[in-house]
């Protein structure tokens, strides 16, 4: 890496902070506002979920897709196409996975 790539590599990566810091408060079953769809809900609605386990499940998807998105920086920097289309894909696949999961599971409704 050369200094030019190293440098759009730090600027990106304090762009992701908040990021990382928003996923770490979901993981601790903290921010449960903060979550799309869950926030506009009645309370009536919001008393069939488990808050805590959709918090954390919520917060391990977005610290996946920081990880991912990592990867498709990575691969972007370095010039690696196949990192950057893998990242890309996965990310894809992750997100549509992580929600699908969420919104199916039992897990996460209360009993």
């Amino acid at each position: 890496m050369n200094r030019e790539q190293i440098a759009v590599f730090a600027v990106m990566n304090v762009f992701m902070l908040p990021g990382l810091l928003f996923g770490a408060v979901l993981c601790r079953g903290k921010g449960a506002d903060l979550i799309a769809g869950y926030n506009t809900a009645s309370a009536g609605e919001r008393s069939r979920w488990d808050e805590k386990a959709l918090c954390q499940a919520a917060g391990v998807l977005v610290l996946v897709l920081m990880a991912l998105t990592e990867l498709v920086l990575l691969g972007c920097v370095l010039g690696v196409t196949v990192l950057m289309w893998t990242g890309m894909g996965l990310f894809i696949a992750a997100t549509a996975g992580g929600i699908a999961y969420i919104n199916k599971s039992k897990r996460f409704r209360r009993k």
